[in-house]
């Protein structure tokens, strides 16, 4: 049996929760999928954490990511990490690191390739937090070709975010 939604089942996620993305929106999924992890077991709580996640998606293709982008990257790097860390207790170690390395390439991405100098500022801030988890990961499991490959591939991050974090 996957965990992971399968893309069809996206729609139906979607179709759960109307209200267009917004970080208040994205904070009550969140919220909720907290409290119902502490009297759950950690696999029932999956399918908020998916639709948290894909509402934090949808907030990065939405103006909001030019308007409020700090906000915006910590729900998707807390989405991200909340899923990889719920996989991770359902023994969905794979599928976990996926996580991981995908809030991390994205940041990348983001502080390399955003139009914005705002959101890309935002993105370095944020791509640390991810590095640190990817570098827990490899601690914790060992290294992986997977993490490896996402550590490398945002080093070309790396030296802006030096010259960022002198600037602020």
């Amino acid at each position: 049996m996957s965990i992971h939604p399968a893309a069809g089942d996206l729609p139906f996620l979607m179709l759960q929760r109307p209200e267009p993305a917004s970080l208040s929106a994205w904070e009550e999924l969140a919220r909720q999928a907290t409290q119902h992890l502490q009297t759950q077991p950690p696999q029932s709580v999956l399918p908020l954490l998916f639709e948290a996640q894909h509402m934090a998606q949808r907030l990065m293709a939405s103006p909001q990511l030019d308007v409020h982008p700090d906000h915006c990257l910590a729900a998707w790097v807390v989405s991200h990490h909340n899923l990889a860390d719920v996989l991770s207790q359902c023994g969905q170690q794979p599928l976990a690191l996926e996580y991981l390395c995908d809030a991390h390439l994205g940041l990348a991405d983001l502080a390399e390739r955003h139009a914005s100098a705002m959101v890309q500022q935002a993105a370095l801030r944020h791509l640390r937090e991810t590095r640190a988890a990817l570098l827990l990961w490899q601690r914790q499991h060992g290294t992986q070709a997977q993490s490896t490959a996402a550590l490398q591939a945002a080093n070309g991050a790396a030296p802006h975010a030096a010259t960022s974090s002198r600037l602020h």
